[in-house]
């Protein structure tokens, strides 16, 4: 059946596509060496250049483009881009890149936004408002070389305004029936003679909708449980608050201040397996950052760019009645050296970057704590609590890093390498080559690359040390026997745009060492690193068929041919007559690996009634996708699902502007996989946005 329905949608979009007549690519390209002024990127080569020429695959969202859609977070922001699932859990969003799970290099202002042990804590949601935001830059494909570890399979990048962008305030109201939400938020900006400022503050308050919790006591004193009997009751999970704040100062367009600040409390309802059992669980966050940018000139040929941050976050995980408490911290400094060489026909890019980051208290389960919730038929089980152990380390990267691109003619070549050492755990070297024909209206792009990513906690840790584990951090790190995660990264992409007709097809593929999912069922037993072979292809269009009314469309295709993955977990121990373990024994458990759904498409349109009334309608597919447990050793399937957004904005009939919306407007309630089961979505949802300048 799925066969059938993938064939037919093919069939479909291409019929569509040679109706057009036409091939064009729906994010927007640059030029680097000429200066065509079309929508901009800085992520691709660590400066500003046009997107059509960029050595990358790349989509840029504007403000206009996610104001429409009434995306007020990233992730729905990123829902309907080639490549992306966006998958909401009961806690928040993750996502695939073209098949890999939570892994791209978030950033903010080119800062990264998420944490350096934990993959799947993106911010990506109600943590980080778009209040602020001026573009989203996106980056489909490795690009360790210019951005380091963990650029594994993109880039996503926030790119603030400006003081250049806003002229006076403006102000905005987001309210919503999912959860009860609402937003405020207030910008300001100015420019006068050498200085140019920016500040946003926003706020938003939300109500948790789940289902009521019937575990709300637990963990007692620390030392054991409460009583089987005394955990049982009836609770609400306890409202959110989000709060963010991001301000900047320019001089003379060569040196940048920015402070971001952020306090957020996400509140939830979470279950079981068998969805028996709900509990709260709540993630409160603060984060900052403070960031320096400096650029200047060396001569008309060259120039430095530096730039430094310190950023930190602290998080208090609370699971029913128990908080952990977790720190990190990163201070950055990075300075890069521009050059053109033959009448600007080339470009060399080469730095050197210092890090150093800090973590404390990062949890390491032991046990799988949901298993310890319900009575034990065994006493003697029912008075131990699930054990973990949280531990400190730090981590220092120097990085030498350079890219060299050349022009002859229509064709544009590059080449660049980056050195990372790094003091806990092994050093890498990262590789990237491509090329770019670029043939009147059409652009071939041909892309290769090698990325690595840094461990998240569980894969730091052996088991056998976590019981050795001191407080004064990590030496080199030798448990990651099979080395750090590695992704080689090809890209073939083929785009047009003639007029008002964009489009583009790419093909690509991600062949990945040594992966370890980031478990679901932590402290149940161990995954096993394997290796995964992922094959895509991604196609868009976007053709204006009037002055006031544009389509436009992509569809996403993946097949992966790589292993199975292991799960091993202690099924039983071989004891000796003292009761000393003589042996342990392991069982494997294979499952198949989880690479969202194989198949993923929007249709949107966008509607200028007229000059005060536009309608933006969108239609989003994905297929299915599985979740599997090895404490139950099951798997389950959340199906294909047809999800209907559609947004109107109203301008000049108010005082504001009027943005109604509806998300999910067919009720569909899709299942998707969640923190420890799978969950439902929260069906039908309409509101309102009301945005006013002064």
């Amino acid at each position: 059946m799925i066969g059938k329905l993938k064939t037919a949608i093919i069939i479909l979009f291409s019929a569509w596509i040679s109706f057009l007549a036409s091939w064009a690519w729906a994010s927007n390209t640059m030029l680097m060496f000429v200066g065509e002024d079309i929508e901009m990127l800085s992520i691709a080569s660590r400066k500003e250049e046009a997107a059509w020429s960029a050595p990358a695959i790349v989509d840029v969202i504007t403000r206009q483009e996610f104001e429409n859609n009434n995306a007020v977070t990233l992730s729905q922001a990123l829902e309907g881009t080639p490549g992306f699932h966006i998958n909401q859990t009961e806690r928040s969003s993750t996502y695939y890149l073209r098949g890999v799970a939570n892994s791209a290099l978030i950033l903010f202002d080119t800062v990264p936004m998420g944490s350096g042990v934990v993959k799947s804590e993106n911010y990506m949601d109600y943590e980080t408002s778009l209040a602020a935001v001026k573009r989203i830059e996106v980056i489909r494909g490795g690009s360790s070389v210019l951005w380091g570890p963990d650029a594994f399979a993109g880039v996503v990048n926030l790119v603030p305004l400006t003081g250049k962008d806003v002229d006076g305030f403006q102000t905005g109201l987001n309210l919503s029936s999912n959860n009860s939400s609402g937003e405020a938020y207030l910008n300001y900006g100015f420019e006068e003679d050498s200085w140019s400022g920016f500040a946003s503050v926003s706020g938003r308050v939300a109500e948790d909708d789940g289902p009521e919790t019937n575990i709300v006591r637990f963990w007692n004193d620390g030392s054991k449980p409460t009583p089987p009997e005394d955990r049982y009751g009836e609770k609400s999970a306890d409202d959110s608050h989000f709060v963010n704040f991001y301000g900047s100062m320019t001089y003379e367009d060569w040196l940048t201040l920015s402070l971001r600040l952020s306090d957020s409390l996400n509140a939830y309802t979470v279950s079981d397996w068998d969805n028996d059992l709900r509990w709260e669980e709540q993630a409160a966050s603060t984060r900052h950052m403070v960031k320096l940018e400096a650029a200047k000139s060396i001569d008309q040929d060259s120039g430095l760019r530096f730039t430094g941050y310190l950023s930190g976050k602290s998080l208090d995980y609370t699971i029913i009645d128990n908080t952990l408490d977790r720190k990190e911290s990163s201070l950055f400094a990075e300075l890069i050296y521009d050059r053109s060489f033959f009448l600007s026909k080339s470009l060399l890019t080469a730095g050197i970057s210092l890090k150093s980051d800090r973590y404390d208290r990062v949890l390491v389960w032991k046990d799988f704590f949901p298993d310890f919730f319900p009575e034990d038929d065994d006493a003697d089980s029912n008075v131990l609590l699930p054990q973990f152990a949280q531990l400190d380390f730090s981590n220092d990267l120097f990085s030498v890093f350079g890219q060299y691109r050349h022009k002859f003619n229509f064709v544009e070549i590059w080449a660049g390498a980056r050195y990372d050492n790094h003091r806990v755990y092994e050093d890498k070297i990262s590789y990237t080559a491509g090329f770019a024909w670029n043939i009147e209206k059409f652009i071939l792009k041909g892309i290769f690359g090698t990325g690595y990513r840094t461990p998240f906690g569980r894969q730091l840790i052996d088991t056998s040390y976590l019981d050795q584990a001191t407080d004064q951090g990590l030496e080199k790190i030798t448990t990651l026997d099979s080395g750090l995660e590695k992704i080689t990264t090809l890209n073939l992409g083929l785009s047009w745009k003639h007029m008002g007709t964009r489009a583009a097809a790419t093909l690509f593929r991600n062949a990945i060492e040594n992966y370890v999912i980031e478990d679901r069922t932590e402290g149940f037993g161990f995954p096993s690193p394997n290796s995964q072979d992922i094959y895509g292809l991604e196609l868009e269009v976007e053709h204006q068929f009037f002055q006031n009314l544009t389509l436009c469309a992509n569809l996403t295709l993946l097949n992966n041919s790589g292993t199975d993955e292991i799960y091993y977990f202690n099924d039983y121990n071989i004891l000796d007559p003292q009761g000393n373990v003589v042996e342990e024994h392991y069982l494997g458990l294979r499952y198949a690996y989880e690479a969202g759904p194989d198949i993923m498409g929007t249709l949107k349109a966008v509607w200028d009634i007229n000059q005060n009334l536009s309608l933006v309608p969108e239609l989003r597919y994905f297929g299915d996708q599985t979740i599997y447990s090895p404490v139950a050793d099951e798997t389950l399937s959340c199906g294909q699902a047809w999800v209907m957004d559609v947004n109107l904005r109203i301008r000049n009939y108010f005082p504001f502007d009027v943005n109604l919306f509806v998300k999910n407007l067919f009720d569909n309630k899709y299942k998707t996989p969640g923190l420890y089961s799978v969950t439902q979505n929260s069906g039908f949802t309409a509101g309102v946005t009301l945005r006013y300048s002064w």
